[in-house]
């Protein structure tokens, strides 16, 4: 039997949600039936293993999107995938613009973000950039959102059928890890050092926690320096441990007592997953699609954006209940397995 050629094009293989999912799913199709490959733009200081058994890794070495059309065009052109799978605005738009010159029998788009949130935060080529969105959006076969937010904001935003978009979640590796050591009111946030991701609003939030509080930031960014500035400003600085990028992400989660998630915006946060899938609640605001698997006081807790008073009051909660850690644990692996998302995805391009 014919296997069927199967793209995964992301922009690289940084630390990035989009990366990771795509990195974990095209490792498990199924390899009898389907010739799995990985496209880059760029291989430079790859954060996952591009070593991959039964996975073919592409580099076409042209660093970003915009720059990516000529290489790409002629590789589908040669290899005539079955199907393709992209994941993020530019991505997206630039497989739909190759399939206006070569024929591919599906095209599937996942966006990475909801629409509503983060064209608050675009900048103007970002922001002309959308108006352009409706129209690739056209061409793909099917869209995978990651939660119903993402689905609806699409909807509304865009005016996409319901028919042609598909809610499917990220997946969660199974862990033997699993939140076992006494609380100690040990705070965690994993993500870029960014404006997006709310850690100067954070440290307003902890400066307002007892001293008996620490923070652990783990991830890199533009505005580390910042942090540490502001830390040093409101007197909290040896309280807060900067972690840097870190590989072992749930082993060094599963050490603290509360994840909290500050983003502005999100579309499906790997992180909150990552937390529960070993044992450890979470505290966010209310962004992206946190509410597919944060339920309060069975999980965590969900705060409105902007209450940092609320977020402040969440976290002291969170650090005095007695949560059940394998319960978090067994709920998180049992609605979000790899195998499940896996199945989902290849039933995409089979039915």
């Amino acid at each position: 039997m014919t296997r069927k050629k199967i793209f995964f094009i992301v922009s690289s293989l940084s630390a990035g949600g989009a990366e990771r999912v795509f990195w974990l799913i095209s490792q498990n199709f199924d390899k009898c039936k389907y010739d799995v490959s990985i496209v880059l733009f760029n291989s430079n200081n790859a954060f996952f293993s591009m070593n991959l058994e039964g996975v073919r890794v592409i580099d076409l070495k042209t660093i970003k999107a915009s720059l990516s059309f000529p290489k790409l065009y002629k590789l589908v052109k040669k290899e005539k995938p079955y199907a393709i799978f992209g994941t993020g605005n530019h991505i997206n738009f630039l497989i739909s613009l190759v399939s206006n010159f070569v024929k591919i029998r599906y095209i599937i788009a996942r966006p990475s973000s909801i629409s509503a949130e983060i064209n608050q935060y675009s900048n103007l080529k970002g922001k002309i950039f959308d108006k352009f969105t409706k129209l690739f959006f056209r061409k793909f076969n099917r869209i995978i959102c990651q939660s119903d937010e993402i689905r609806n904001s699409l909807s509304k935003v865009y005016k996409i059928n319901s028919s042609k978009m598909v809610v499917i979640p990220n997946p969660v590796v199974v862990s033997p890890l699993l939140k076992n050591s006494e609380p100690a009111n040990r705070l965690i946030i994993v993500g870029r050092l960014t404006e997006v991701k709310g850690h100067i609003r954070l440290l307003d939030i902890f400066s307002m926690l007892p001293s008996f509080y620490s923070l652990s930031m783990a991830g890199d960014g533009e505005l580390k320096e910042r942090l540490i500035e502001k830390g040093a400003d409101l007197n909290i600085g040896s309280r807060i441990h900067m972690l840097g990028q870190v590989s072992n992400v749930m082993e060094v989660i599963a050490n603290h007592d509360v994840l909290v998630l500050t983003s502005y915006t999100e579309g499906f946060p790997n992180v909150v997953l990552e937390s529960l899938s070993v044992g450890v609640p979470v505290v966010t605001f209310r962004v992206g699609g946190v509410s597919n698997f944060v339920v309060d006081d069975f999980n965590g807790y969900i705060v409105e954006q902007n209450d940092l008073i609320g977020f402040k009051n969440a976290i002291e909660k969170a650090c005095s209940k007695e949560w059940n850690y394998n319960e978090i644990k067994m709920d998180i692996q049992t609605r979000f397995s790899l195998e499940k998302v896996v199945g989902m995805y290849q039933d995409l391009i089979e039915n």
